[in-house]
């Protein structure tokens, strides 16, 4: 006589999907994070989640909107507290955390700069190993800015088992969706996943698709106690005035460059342009034959 064996997948899809429909039937204008995190602990209960670990001297960029040249390392790390009035991508209002990219030119659309516009380009290196969660599997997708986003990352989802498909897809798009002034609401469905997901404890960070970039760029959520204990350091700050910012080019012009931290954490600014030679840190000096 045949036996039948249930299908786990099957079973497991199912479930996914249920938890997945009851939580998007939820008014998030009603719904605070606390109420959101433990439906996002069920959901993720003995999900197995992308882990990706990163040597130490790994580089990520971070850039801002720049008015007027920030003076003191703190001005181009991580808003502290106090300055972190509204919800964000991956925290609530008043907790801090340090936003930053895996190439050089996300920044440029996160920031959403324009002709005319200046902006603060600083680099940064691990000195130790990070552990990064990811769930959009950026090992299966192609670095390309020209591709699309969507297409890509579903073709990734293709070769993924049903339910960490769902998953995935489910995660990802908290991250990904736009959200415009006035509807940082909806920013408590990224919040209470990375809660979750236990950001500080047992990662150093996400990494999860570009919202403001249609191909799959990537940005990066790390806990400032990356910062704080030096896991990250500061290589460089660029100071630059934008020509134009689109998916075909960047076009910019160094204005200033600063390299590394004078005493009392003052940025050391150089009053020249950058260039390669500055951004590698090369020593230049005349050999005499």
């Amino acid at each position: 006589m045949r036996s039948s064996q249930p299908n786990t997948h099957k079973s497991a899809a199912k479930e996914i999907k249920e938890k997945i429909a009851a939580i998007h039937k939820l008014d998030l204008r009603e719904q605070s994070v606390d109420d959101l995190v433990p439906l996002m602990r069920e959901l993720l209960a003995g999900h197995s989640l992308r882990c990706l670990d990163f040597d130490a001297g790994l580089l990520l960029y971070r850039g801002t909107p720049c008015e007027k040249l920030p003076h003191r390392f703190a001005d181009v790390s991580y808003a502290p507290a106090e300055r972190v009035k509204n919800d964000q991508r991956a925290n609530r209002a008043g907790v801090p955390m340090f936003y930053c990219s895996a190439t050089w030119h996300p920044p440029f659309f996160e920031a959403g700069v324009k002709k005319g516009d200046q902006i603060i380009i600083s680099r940064w290196q691990a000195r130790e190993p990070l552990r990064i969660a990811g769930f959009s599997h950026a090992d299966l997708c192609a670095d390309d800015p020209h591709s699309d986003r969507e297409k890509v990352l579903r073709k990734a989802l293709k070769q993924l088992p049903e339910p960490e498909r769902l998953m995935t897809e489910f995660m990802t798009g908290c991250f990904t969706q736009p959200i415009k002034p006035g509807e940082e609401h909806r920013y408590r469905l990224s919040i209470a996943l990375t809660e979750a997901l236990g950001l500080g404890e047992k990662f150093d960070g996400l990494l999860y698709p570009s919202a403001a970039m249609d191909s799959p760029s990537h940005n990066l959520a790390l806990h400032p106690r990356c910062i704080d204990e030096q896991k990250l350091v500061l290589q460089y700050v660029e100071h630059l005035s934008v020509n134009r910012v689109e998916t075909e080019t960047i076009d910019v012009c160094s204005l200033n460059f600063a390299r590394g931290v004078a005493p009392g954490e003052k940025l050391h600014w150089l009053n020249k342009p950058g260039n390669w030679v500055l951004r590698e840190g090369a020593q230049a000096n005349d050999y005499c034959l």
